[in-house]
């Protein structure tokens, strides 16, 4: 929905749209640049920057130019979910939960028509019909459809700009979806790319660049998904004890070495994670420090408590103001029925 929003904007201020299956790619033998696609139908597509959306295939970036893939399966092992709807039950909550399973975990998403669900698993661990059994048996409603298949690898392209062609979404990489961080790096990816926009020819400081921060971005947030996983205390289950005890990327481990040692936690480069976001793992995970900022008694005990008090009072009142969700919804405006395909 998001990206027929999207283009309708994009149509109505003069792009054109053509719709065709690629057949081939045309490459200059000098410098290893896409020059055109070849359309089944013949028709050939001239340009001099293109932008593989063709998701996890990878058409362009892949095909065409073989950039090679960092694959992060060994840190985050699954690669299968099963996604099914089924019938809304009782109030909207106004949260999507993620429920841990032997071999993975689920989601589960109200929506005002119905609830979406998914499992997503490990299929070294568990086979696709134990997995769907164990989808179908934690719903809340009565399933609307039968499970849908998806297959991922968890990793990145190793360039997500390589010659004079920009991947970007699936094509570019993936992480798996506990945080749903997909449309983020989508959007993120254009901005960066419109911030670096060629000018007068592509140059490769521009390029290198562009795959520096992209680089950076997945990497940290690889790393918090990790960390989810790695900072589990489950012992009912091989997945959950092999997670625990796996090596872990450097980078994280520094960022858990410094908040053992001193409660501290440094947001790198406008990552999309905040230090309140790591809190919230860290200790939700009994992950606790040995020390703390010495800030924090910058406050005596009595201002401490004046101000939790207040913040109480705050809540309290604020609270009982608020709209249940679904009267909320009510009155900001209910969706449109669904239409069934």
């Amino acid at each position: 929905l998001y990206a027929n929003v999207l283009r309708d904007i994009s149509e109505r201020q003069g792009v054109k749209r053509i719709e065709g299956k690629v057949a081939d790619t045309r490459m200059n033998p000098a410098n290893g640049f896409i020059e055109a696609l070849v359309l089944e139908n013949g028709q050939v597509i001239d340009g001099g920057l293109f932008i593989d959306c063709s998701g996890f295939r990878g058409v362009l970036i892949e095909g065409a130019l073989k950039t090679g893939f960092e694959d992060w399966r060994h840190w985050l092992p699954c690669d299968s979910a099963l996604a099914v709807p089924c019938e809304k039950t009782g109030p909207v909550q106004p949260y999507t939960r993620s429920i841990a399973h032997d071999a993975g975990w689920q989601w589960r998403i109200p929506l005002q028509h119905r609830t979406g669900n998914g499992h997503v698993y490990a299929s070294s661990y568990i086979s696709d019909q134990a997995a769907a059994d164990t989808l179908l048996a934690n719903l809340d409603g009565k399933p609307l459809a039968e499970p849908r298949l998806l297959r991922f690898s968890t990793g990145r392209r190793r360039l997500q700009w390589h010659r004079n062609c920009v991947s970007l979404g699936l094509a570019s990489g993936f992480l798996e979806p506990l945080e749903s961080t997909s449309l983020h790096l989508v959007q993120s990816g254009v901005v960066r790319l419109l911030k670096l926009f060629p000018h007068q020819g592509i140059k490769q400081a521009d390029v290198d660049e562009y795959n520096r921060q992209s680089r950076i971005e997945f990497e940290r947030i690889r790393d918090f998904i990790i960390l989810h996983y790695h900072l589990n205390q489950r012992t009912d289950s091989r997945f959950w004890q092999e997670r625990r005890d796996m090596a872990i990327p450097d980078s994280l481990a520094h960022k858990m070495a410094l908040f053992k040692a001193t409660g501290r936690v440094f947001r790198e480069q406008d990552e999309l994670f905040t230090e309140v976001a790591w809190h919230q793992v860290l200790i939700g995970q009994n992950f606790l420090p040995e020390d703390f900022d010495p800030m924090a008694m910058g406050l005596s005990a009595a201002d401490l408590n004046d101000f939790l008090s207040n913040l109480r009072t705050i809540f309290s009142q604020a609270s009982k103001q608020l709209l249940s969700h679904d009267s909320y919804l009510a009155k900001a405006g209910a969706a449109a029925p669904e239409i069934a395909n």
